[in-house]
C-alpha cells in the first residue's frame, strides 16, 4: 500500500523558509501506532494526519504528531493542513470546519494568495507572579539589563498551554540568549509554564512588529523551533490589562541564518473580554512522496 504525504512550508511564501510540515491527506486506515511511527520516520516538528470527522458539519479531522507522540494545537501544522485541503480540493470554498483534539476550528482560507486564518478557541490563562528579572536573566543566559522592552513585562500567558513571556531590549539579546535548564529547574516558574517565549520590538526586519524565539528544556540550545503553538497566547499577552484592544500584529521567528516564519495574530477585545482571536499565515507546497508500506502494516 502506498501512503501519500505532502511536505509544506508553513508561515511563509518563500521556499525553504517557514516550518517544515508533513501532511497525510488520507489517514482513515492508520492507527495511532502507525501515525507515531510515520512521524518518527519523517522526524519533523509536526506531522499532520487528515481523516473523516464524526462531528456534524465538520469537513475533516486533524491529528498532529511530533516524533515523541500525539501533539496539541500547533498553528503551523493547522495552516499547512488547511492550505493542502484547499489546494487539493478536499474542501471547497473559502471556509472550512476542522476537528482538532475534540474542538471545532473555523478556518478562513484564500487559495489565491495561499493564506489561512484560524479562529482560535479562547482559553485565557494569566499569571503575573514570575521570578525577578535577575533570576529570569540567569535562566536565559543574559545580563539583567537586557530584559525589558517599552512597558512590557515578564508574565505567564496561556491559550491553552501556559508560556512565560519575556520582553528583551533588542534583537541582539534575543539571538544571543541561551536556555539554562539547571536554572529553570531550580525556579518555581518551571511548575507554572511549559516554555519561554522571548520577544522584542527592536529588530532590523521590515514590516514586522515583533521578533520572537521559543526555548525550553526540550529544545536544543541552538534550535529555533516553530512558535505557532504559543502565538495565540502571545496575542492575549499583548492585550492583557487593556479593556478595549483591537490589533493585528506580525510576529517573526528566525533570522537570516534560519528558516524565517511570519505569522499574523489578531486580537479583538471589548469591555475587558476577548471577542475574537485569530492566527493567520501563508503556506507553500514543497514536495510530495510516498511510503511504500506492506498491507500488514495498516491492518
Amino acid at each position: 500500500m502506498k501512503l501519500k504525504y505532502t511536505l509544506l512550508n508553513a508561515f511563509t511564501r518563500t521556499q525553504f523558509n517557514g516550518a517544515q510540515i508533513a501532511v497525510f491527506s488520507q489517514a482513515d486506515e492508520l492507527t495511532q501506532k502507525h501515525k507515531l511511527q510515520l512521524a518518527k520516520e519523517l522526524n519533523l516538528s509536526e506531522t499532520v494526519f487528515i481523516s473523516s470527522s464524526s462531528l456534524a458539519n465538520c469537513d475533516a479531522k486533524l491529528e498532529i504528531f511530533t516524533p515523541e507522540g500525539a501533539g496539541s494545537f500547533a498553528g503551523q501544522a493547522v495552516v499547512a493542513a488547511s492550505y493542502l485541503m484547499a489546494d487539493s480540493g478536499l474542501v471547497q470554498g473559502t471556509e472550512a470546519k476542522l476537528e482538532l483534539n475534540d474542538q471545532l476550528l473555523n478556518i478562513l482560507q484564500s487559495h489565491k494568495n495561499q493564506k489561512v486564518q484560524i479562529d482560535i478557541p479562547v482559553s485565557e490563562k494569566y499569571d503575573e507572579y514570575v521570578p525577578s528579572n535577575q533570576e529570569l536573566a540567569q535562566i536565559i543566559g543574559l545580563d539583567e539589563s537586557q530584559l525589558g522592552y517599552l512597558n512590557y513585562r515578564p508574565m505567564i500567558s496561556g491559550c491553552p498551554q501556559p508560556c512565560l513571556m519575556i520582553p528583551l531590549k533588542n534583537n541582539d539579546a534575543l539571538r544571543s540568549a541561551q536556555f539554562h535548564e539547571n536554572k529553570w529547574q531550580l525556579s518555581f516558574v518551571a511548575s507554572l509554564a511549559n516554555h519561554v517565549l522571548l520577544f522584542s520590538g527592536e529588530h532590523p526586519y521590515e514590516s514586522i512588529n515583533f521578533a520572537a524565539r521559543l526555548m525550553g528544556k526540550d529544545i536544543g540550545i541552538h534550535e529555533d523551533p516553530p512558535i505557532g503553538t504559543v502565538a495565540p497566547a502571545f496575542g492575549l499577552y499583548l492585550s492583557y490589562g487593556i479593556n478595549d484592544y483591537h490589533r493585528s500584529c506580525l510576529l517573526q521567528r528566525g533570522d537570516a541564518h534560519s528558516r524565517i516564519s511570519i505569522m499574523e495574530v489578531n486580537v479583538d477585545k471589548q469591555d475587558g473580554k476577548v471577542q475574537g482571536l485569530q492566527l493567520g499565515g501563508h503556506a507553500i507546497k514543497m514536495a510530495e512522496g510516498y511510503f511504500d508500506i506492506s498491507d500488514e502494516y495498516v491492518k
